[in-house]
């Protein structure tokens, strides 16, 4: 196992999940040869020096009807195959001599070719011979030829995987299939039937797509990694989860590739946070969304409108305002079934009460940049603000008090049934939420509006949504082949451009899943075309949502986080202590810990080697 990969996965040990891990597990098999600086394990000239033993390679026919009697062979650094499966699928008729030991493949529309066990030598029916690497043999009652110059003869393409010993066998010819796996943000995950008929007829590419919800999708991408399954262009959700060593292990390097597709290469030098570079090298294309499509605190109008209570600006006027979701029956349904808030915790921190946070310390993430320094907003003031808020909260009984055991289904199925309200939602999700409750013959119809305008106290400026982790990073795998890896490259930039001069409207025949799936596949505005259920939402509503989009655009974070704190303080080196002060912060909240207790362990951790190496190396490695 190369060193690199192995340290990396004994890191990833301390800190990933079992799907992060299981990736871990399917990088360390790569071998040293597959990691050339080219990011690509496919050549076309030869196969490497290093073959296994006779049995162990494996054929690939993309889109050709061949299906061999037995594995392939490697004999003498070539693949052997038997003869007449391979032939009789490329379209040739068989004849057999076997006074010869002679078998010859003919075609209408080509020329004879003529095999001879131990003759290393094709023989064509001008009478023409054509070396051999290797002389074609019988083994089990089966003449057996070399696969490459078979299938070059055929006009097919032949292409070595150095990754896992493998060859792929197409026509050049034919529509290319390849697979596309990316998040779904707007929840649409069916088949986009028409959108793949119109790319097959017009684009001639044959897409496999793969929509999924956010809700667990990455670690639903780890385990299509960790399978040896992944599709050809996939969207990592959070790239900066991966640890160097392991994800260049897993994604191809793009930097060459990238200079035929100008719209692709400036979005990889961009400003996307989802942008992830290794040692000054491009491995992924951001996907294009608004920074502020993130979580953020969603409202019940309608519970506001019940109460006469106005729309809260601060984070005090909000505690009010959940004082009477919980304490004044807002749905009025008689019973004391309610809540302010709810959320979920998650192990990188507060989840989706983390805007709590940054209404009080003044950024979206736990480090900050300021003054080009990389600081660490966890153990300043606003911190312990915020905590006293949310702790007061709870103990009051605003919050959800399962809000640290539950997970995001949990979360939606209260809201639907209309147990809380607010909670952190986007846009997509809040509007979607809305016209379900409106579409319901039964039970609550909630309107969620997101809430513009909150501020600590009136005097800071108001937060706005952030998306930490950006819209995704597309990668190609490793594993994928040089010419799907540019015919998908190819197909991205053509779409991207599609989106851009908003050509999607002209073209015909695509419904509701189609145009969700255009947004998933290639990004979207915030407002109000990239709103999937938007034109769907009550007029009143519909106005809220604008004016939040409007809002939050005045408001931007670009230039105050750090892009590479978080595969640092994920680092095994660091995990264990970044996780005690997660798990402190929910028993402060919970009343299992004072406040008193958290200036304890902060000022104990600031002190300590640990914290202060994680600090140094958070700035060393902060790109200028």
């Amino acid at each position: 196992m190369h060193k690199g990969l192995k340290r990396s996965r004994h890191r990833l040990r301390k800190l990933l999940p079992a799907s992060l891990l299981l990736a871990a597990s399917w990088a360390s098999a790569i071998p040293a040869s597959a990691e050339a600086e080219s990011g690509s394990p496919w050549a076309e000239a030869s196969y490497p020096s290093a073959f296994p033993e006779a049995g162990e390679a494996n054929v690939v026919f993309e889109s050709i009807g061949v299906k061999l009697p037995r594995p392939p062979k490697l004999v003498e650094g070539s693949m052997m195959v038997p003869a007449r499966a391979l032939l009789e699928g490329f379209g040739y008729r068989i004849e057999w001599n076997p006074l010869q030991n002679e078998l010859t493949a003919s075609r209408p529309d080509a020329a004879a070719l003529t095999y001879r066990a131990g003759s290393a030598a094709i023989t064509a029916g001008d009478g023409q011979t054509h070396p051999l690497p290797v002389a074609p043999y019988i083994d089990a009652d089966m003449l057996w030829v070399p696969l490459r110059a078979s299938a070059e003869a055929r006009g097919f393409e032949v292409l070595w995987n150095t990754f896992d010993g493998s060859a792929s066998v197409r026509d050049p010819n034919a529509v290319l299939r390849f697979s596309v796996g990316t998040r779904a943000d707007n929840g649409v995950t069916g088949a986009p039937e028409q959108l793949a008929a119109y790319m097959k007829a017009e684009w001639k590419a044959d897409i496999r797509f793969h929509l999924f919800a956010p809700e667990q999708y990455n670690d639903r991408v780890n385990v299509m990694i960790a399978a040896g399954d992944p599709t050809d262009l996939m969207l990592l959700g959070n790239p900066h989860r991966y640890p160097d060593g392991l994800f260049q292990s897993i994604a191809t390097d793009l930097t060459v590739l990238l200079e035929r597709f100008p719209r692709l290469k400036a979005l990889a030098v961009g400003d996307s946070p989802s942008i992830r570079k290794t040692g000054g090298r491009l491995y992924g294309i951001p996907r294009p969304g608004d920074p502020h499509d993130a979580p953020f605190p969603a409202i019940r109008q309608d519970w506001l409108d019940r109460l006469g209570l106005a729309t809260p600006k601060t984070m005090d006027e909000l505690y009010e305002v959940l004082v009477r979701f919980a304490k004044y029956d807002p749905d009025a349904d008689g019973k004391p079934n309610t809540t302010g808030l709810t959320g979920k915790a998650d192990g990188a921190g507060l989840g989706t009460l983390q805007w709590v946070e940054q209404a009080f310390t003044g950024y979206p993430d736990r480090f900050a940049l300021l003054d080009g320094r990389v600081i660490d907003t966890a153990v300043g003031e606003g911190e312990r603000k915020a905590l006293q808020w949310l702790a007061r909260a709870y103990s009051d009984g605003l919050i959800d008090k399962e809000f640290a055991v539950q997970d995001d289904k949990a979360v939606n199925e209260k809201l639907r049934q209309g147990k809380s309200g607010l909670a952190a939602l986007t846009l997509e999700q809040a509007a979607r939420m809305t016209v379900e409750g409106e579409a319901s013959e039964v039970g609550s119809k909630p309107w969620f509006v997101p809430l513009a305008g909150l501020s600590k106290d009136g005097f800071s400026a108001p937060i706005a949504p952030w998306s930490k982790e950006g819209a995704g990073l597309y990668i190609i795998p490793r594993t994928v082949p040089t010419d799907k890896a540019l015919k998908a490259l190819e197909w991205l930039e053509r779409g991207l451009a599609m989106s851009e001069a908003d050509q999607w409207k002209s073209v015909p025949g695509l419904n509701t899943a189609d145009r969700a799936a255009i947004g998933s596949l290639f990004g979207h505005e915030l407002l109000p075309d990239g709103i999937e259920s938007h034109d769907l939402l009550p007029e009143r509503v519909r106005s809220k949502y604008k004016e939040a989009a409007v809002a939050w655009n005045r408001v931007s974070y670009a230039g105050q986080r750090s892009d590479q704190a978080q595969s640092v303080f994920a680092s095994g080196d660091y995990s264990e202590m970044n996780r005690k002060l997660e798990q402190l912060k929910i028993k402060v909240i919970m009343g299992g810990a004072t406040l008193e207790e958290w200036d304890r362990y902060t000022k104990d951790m600031q002190a300590s080697e640990q914290y202060r190496a994680m600090m140094s190396e958070l700035n060393t490695t902060q790109s200028p």
